[in-house]
């Protein structure tokens, strides 16, 4: 090869070098998303456990005589999960006149508290069940706990 031809072939190869660094496709900084594999529950002393069934392992039942409030906690695991907070769903169709509930996400430590106030049952009434969903905010459609807790009067 000719002097001209090599002195060609290494402006190309630095042009090209240039323009693909100018060009190319900038670095971005790979952020792994972390799933959620499960939730761990802590429930108020306040519920006695009762044995689980096959559709709800979680079945509490509470004395409430003249309106009680209880707490909910719900840990995610792994601690390194990207989403850790949960969302609490009502899963029965009573109106809030008979129980309301709050949600906090505790960012630094990584859990939400729930916080339900039942009001006393009707008159004539002898128990409720409160049914609810516990799901992660990854997603996730297959993770979640079901809890019934059952609300009594006698």
């Amino acid at each position: 090869m000719k002097k001209p031809v090599l002195i060609v072939i290494g402006l190309i190869y630095i042009l090209a070098i240039a323009v693909v660094g100018f060009l190319g496709i900038p670095a971005r900084i790979y952020n792994p998303e972390t799933y959620v594999k499960d939730i761990n529950l802590v429930f108020d002393e306040k519920l006695e456990e009762l044995p689980p069934t096959d559709m709800t392992p979680f079945r509490y039942k509470v004395k409430n005589e003249t309106g009680v409030t209880f707490n909910i906690t719900a840990k995610v695991v792994p601690n390194e999960a990207t989403h850790k907070d949960v969302v609490f769903e009502k899963r029965d169709d009573y109106d809030e006149t008979f129980y309301s509930y709050s949600t906090v996400f505790n960012e630094n430590n990584g859990y939400t508290i729930a916080t339900y106030n039942v009001n006393p049952l009707p008159s004539g009434t002898k128990f409720r069940i409160i049914s609810i969903k516990v799901n992660p905010t990854d997603g996730n459609k297959l993770l979640y706990k079901m809890i019934d807790i059952i609300v009594y009067n006698f």
